[in-house]
């Protein structure tokens, strides 16, 4: 994140591809909410479904376009 690129009181919803544990979205929603942002909502193209990270997000609503079906992960893993 750049220097003054958000401004405290500002609204701000975070992208990301993937969760899997959160502790990406977690750091991200800490570090916004230090300059004094307020972190709206989280979204994602992709969510691990057997590895729920969403504990980890305080309360902010988390949207996730795809999760993989189960049944195709219990064979990669």
């Amino acid at each position: 994140m750049h220097v003054g690129a958000v401004q405290p009181g500002e609204s701000v919803l975070i992208v990301d591809d993937l969760v899997a544990t959160g502790g990406t979205l977690s750091a991200a929603i800490r570090l916004l909410e230090r300059v004094g942002a307020e972190v709206v909502e989280c979204a994602c193209v992709i969510g691990l479904p057997l590895v729920k990270g969403n504990w980890r997000l305080n309360g902010v609503p988390l949207y996730v376009l795809v999760e993989p079906r189960l049944d195709d992960l219990e064979g990669a893993l």
